[in-house]
């Protein structure tokens, strides 16, 4: 608990800033001495000027300074271009770009027609957390950049050389030369989609699924506990030890329907989220057209994809009933069990919380570690997990989740199968008396 609270303020942190800054040495000074740089890492993005024209040319000299920083891909090509930028040295620092402008050849020409031109913008999309929602503005920023730019440069144009009728039309295709058609790259492949509309789609497609998990998790794991306590509490659990039925049968018993339980309440919850979200991403939403590009992306509820979902949430839900098994068998009051079951409810909380706002793989290394020791937290991520096809990620859930499982549930089976199972909530209960038995004496004493 100390270590996962300990990382929260870093999670908080990266999710509260609007840009990562990099400093790095400036070769752009004329000083001799080392010069530092901050460079703001949206700042960065791939160019391709496929026109080699004067305002081409004229736009990546004045990049710079509208705060966008061009970089140049080995490769014409779009699609090997993103690949290229995933990992790019920049200045000796390591950079993943996510946007490349395309300059589409008879650029100029087009612009000195007086009609509005097209450029092809490629964002890439490497998670559906909040903060790349709110992180995905570069593009907008570089098309609005090369706005103002070629505004100022077709305005000075038009004062020379152009000699065009000023009228209000000519006045608002200088304000705006240029729109963008927007590509998207995601799992190593590109549609002629919007990043934004495409993260849009699956945060309101994801964005109940860990509340879902959340509460049938704590439902069946406090139903389990609470029914352990009040037969130990009532005197029953022992009436019942003493029939001809074996204590095996007995804990398989409570076991399978709490699980039963969570299952109906699994499929119920799973059934209406599903028609609550066909009637929000039907094609009266979105277009035929982005649904395709969609699916070659890999992002559908189809029968794999809840299959996936609710195998892990059902390993969820019985690693959440093998642990309040443990819990119940030492608690004797009814009393105390939320008490025992609060430390429960913030590891499940923890990977609930972070799935909603952060991807959890971007995190750093030892707090991912920390995560993916909680069983819980490879149901959250399951479906963005699915979409960003981490397909090694979810096998490794599932067989951890599995082992925890086994081992715990044997390790509950040995208790509940010897006579630990009513002398170790005694054990728990007389221990802080004995070890407070000394200071009674010595008061006593007094």
């Amino acid at each position: 608990m100390f270590g996962l609270f300990y990382f929260l303020g870093d999670i908080i942190k990266s999710i509260s800033s609007d840009t990562n800054t990099v400093i790095i040495q400036s070769n752009d000074s004329g000083d001799t001495g080392n010069a530092e740089e901050i460079i703001y890492t949206n700042s960065i993005i791939g160019f391709i000027d496929n026109d080699n024209s004067d305002l081409s040319k004229y736009i990546t000299e004045n990049l710079l300074y509208a705060g966008i920083r061009p970089v140049s891909p080995e490769s014409k090509d779009p699609v090997q271009a993103m690949q290229e930028l995933e990992v790019y040295i920049y200045r000796g620092e390591e950079f993943k770009i996510q946007t490349l402008i395309v300059i589409p050849e008879g650029f100029e020409k087009q612009l000195f027609s007086g009609s509005n031109t097209m450029v092809d913008v490629y964002s890439s999309i490497d998670s559906f957390s909040l903060t790349a929602i709110s992180s995905g503005a570069s593009s907008q920023t570089a098309i609005g950049s090369i706005n103002w730019l070629l505004s100022q440069e077709l305005f000075r144009l038009y004062k020379q050389d152009l000699n065009v009728d000023l009228d209000i039309n000519y006045i608002n295709y200088i304000n705006s030369p240029v729109y963008p058609n927007d590509h998207t790259y995601l799992n190593s492949k590109t549609e002629n989609v919007n990043a934004g509309m495409v993260l849009n789609y699956v945060s309101s497609q994801t964005m109940f699924l860990p509340l879902i998990i959340f509460l049938i998790v704590m439902m069946s794991t406090q139903m389990l506990a609470g029914s352990l306590v009040n037969e130990k509490t009532d005197k029953t659990l022992e009436t019942l030890m003493t029939t001809p039925l074996k204590r095996m049968s007995v804990l398989l018993a409570k076991i399978f329907s709490a699980a039963l339980y969570a299952v109906i309440y699994a499929a119920t919850y799973i059934i209406a989220y599903k028609r609550f979200m066909d009637s929000l991403g039907g094609n009266a939403s979105y277009p035929e057209s982005f649904m395709e590009a969609l699916e070659n992306f890999g992002i559908t509820f189809d029968a794999a994809a809840f299959a996936v979902i609710g195998a892990q949430l059902f390993l969820s839900v019985l690693c959440g009933l093998a642990i309040s098994m443990l819990i119940g068998m030492m608690i004797e009051d009814i009393k105390t069990l939320q008490a025992y079951l609060m430390p429960l409810v913030f590891i499940i909380m923890i990977p609930y919380m972070l799935s909603m706002f952060v991807d959890l793989n971007t995190l750093p290394m030892v707090a991912r570690i920390l995560l993916y020791a909680i069983p819980f937290t490879h149901t959250f991520t399951a479906a963005t997990n699915l979409f960003a096809q981490n397909y090694a990620l979810i096998a490794f859930g599932v067989i951890y989740q599995l082992i925890f499982v086994a081992v715990l549930l044997t390790l509950a089976v040995r208790i509940f199968n010897s006579d630990k199972l009513f002398t170790l909530g005694q054990l728990a209960k007389n221990k802080p008396r004995q070890n407070s038995s000394p200071f009674k004496k010595l008061f006593s004493r007094n």
